[in-house]
């Protein structure tokens, strides 16, 4: 029994990275009401995929922030998805109009793309590289307030990543809200 569980535990203990999907990502851009589609793998250095929340305090603390990181890392694709089912659509079409966000915010209905991920909480960060591999999941950085973090998690992979290295972390803590799946 002992046995089974220091296995369980230590399999567990070195899983790589998980909750990236490669799967192209479909649906209505919330800014311009228009279908998109956005390979993750066509990003030239990769691909930044942001599960954003039209009202969670969170999500909408780290905006200009990451909408500063799409400017600052411009050689990567980024991409918002809003999964929230809890969340009117033509409020967070209305909310995602104003964010002024340069990339598309696709509406991911029924969330399926969000149980692709695997993606908890608002906001939640993912890298896909080129080829597919999974550089990066976790929490933008280590506060709810962006206004009030000491870590900034995503810059940093961007960074390293940007510098030819692999992330120093691939995998950190997510907080903010949790997303409502219907």
């Amino acid at each position: 029994m002992i046995r089974g569980l220091v296995f369980i535990f230590l399999t567990m203990a070195f899983q790589p990275v998980f909750g990236c999907s490669t799967r192209t990502l479909s649906g209505t851009d919330l800014r311009t009401g228009h279908g998109v589609s956005v390979n993750p793998k066509e990003g030239a250095k990769g691909t930044v995929v942001l599960f954003l929340s039209a009202v969670c305090p969170c999500s909408k603390s780290h905006e200009k922030g990451l909408e500063a990181l799409a400017q600052e890392f411009s050689q990567f694709k980024f991409v918002g998805v809003h999964s929230n089912a809890d969340e009117n659509g033509e409020l967070a079409r209305r909310h995602f109009q104003k964010a002024g966000f340069s990339f598309p915010v696709i509406q991911d209905e029924n969330s399926k793309i969000a149980d692709d991920f695997r993606a908890l909480k608002t906001p939640h960060a993912f890298i896909i590289g080129p080829q597919g591999e999974c550089w990066f999941n976790g929490g933008v950085d280590n506060s709810n307030d962006s206004t009030q973090a000491t870590e900034h998690y995503l810059r940093a992979a961007l960074l390293d990543l940007q510098n030819g290295k692999e992330p120093k972390e691939k995998q950190v803590r997510t907080l903010g809200c949790v997303i409502r799946r219907q």
